[in-house]
């Protein structure tokens, strides 16, 4: 692997998302590289359509108190890292994953992008839509995808 002096965790606050902080963290000790988190707040409820749906009304409260649960339990983790004095900087965008993660990888500078990589069932398909795949296609960089949830 080349140098990596520049790495950022991107952040949808999912479970899968804790464990790939934890190896953006490994990794920027072992390089010695600067750390970044991107945090996207996406509401994939509000894609033309889905919001209409009232059967998904319950389905999005239980979404979007898990996902404020999890980057509750991510932004903890950040500061027990910064803690014992690991600089990490933290940015919070809203809006398409895709771009947002394109602009922050841009305005960083980054040499390697590290991302949870979800599932692809139909739910997950529905919410995430198919980004991870647009995503590696268009990254000017490397690109981790770490699978599974974080292990107790």
């Amino acid at each position: 692997m080349e140098d990596v002096k520049r790495i950022l965790v991107v952040s949808r606050s999912t479970e899968e998302c804790k464990k790939a902080f934890h190896y953006g963290v490994s990794l920027a000790r072992f390089y010695g590289a600067e750390l970044s988190i991107l945090h996207i707040e996406y509401d994939p409820f509000a894609r033309v359509g889905l919001h209409y749906l009232a059967s998904l009304g319950r389905f999005q409260e239980e979404y979007q108190a898990r996902e404020k649960e999890i980057r509750g339990e991510i932004d903890a983790m950040i500061q027990d890292e910064k803690a014992v004095g690991m600089a990490i900087t933290e940015m919070v965008e809203q809006g398409e994953p895709v771009e947002q993660t394109m602009e922050a990888v841009k305005k960083c500078g980054t040499d390697l992008v590290i991302m949870a990589a979800h599932e692809e069932g139909r739910i997950e398909r529905m919410i995430y839509g198919r980004s991870t795949h647009e995503i590696l296609r268009r990254l000017p960089c490397s690109l981790m995808l770490v699978k599974g949830k974080l292990s107790p």
